[in-house]
């Protein structure tokens, strides 16, 4: 398995362990009858709600990285350039879900741009191929 594909993997283990702590805020936050409810009209705050939001944003930017990655491995183009861009991004993005968590907006802004960047330059990498 290739690192690209390596870390990617993680990534979504990432978004699983934040599903799962935004799953037990929200029984603090709505309490245990709301969530195992259909959730209609059910707002989270909070916490909560920023981690629903995180998660979110987390499920976009993978099926945004997924294509670089995949043309990546399938015509073996990878990098020390490709690989480190791939760990950047998955960094960026564990200190981006924290950081939203736990709402350190400048942490949470300047991540997310690095993790922005990162899949540019891996798009850039891929169709960069002759």
């Amino acid at each position: 398995m290739s690192v690209e594909l390596y870390f990617i993997c993680f990534y979504g283990l990432l978004i699983v362990a934040s599903t799962l702590v935004q799953q037990l805020t929200s029984l603090v936050n709505v309490g245990i009858i709301s969530v195992f409810t259909s959730r209609e009209g059910v707002k989270f705050s909070g916490m909560t709600g920023r981690l629903e939001r995180a998660i979110l944003n987390c499920v976009i930017a993978l099926a945004v990285i997924a294509p670089a990655i995949l043309v990546l491995t399938i015509t073996k183009t990878s990098s020390a350039n490709t690989m480190l861009a791939v760990q950047v991004f998955f960094w960026a993005r564990l200190v981006y879900v924290i950081a939203y968590g736990f709402n350190i907006i400048g942490v949470r802004s300047v991540s997310w741009i690095v993790s922005l960047l990162s899949i540019l330059y891996l798009y850039w990498s891929a169709m960069s191929i002759s």
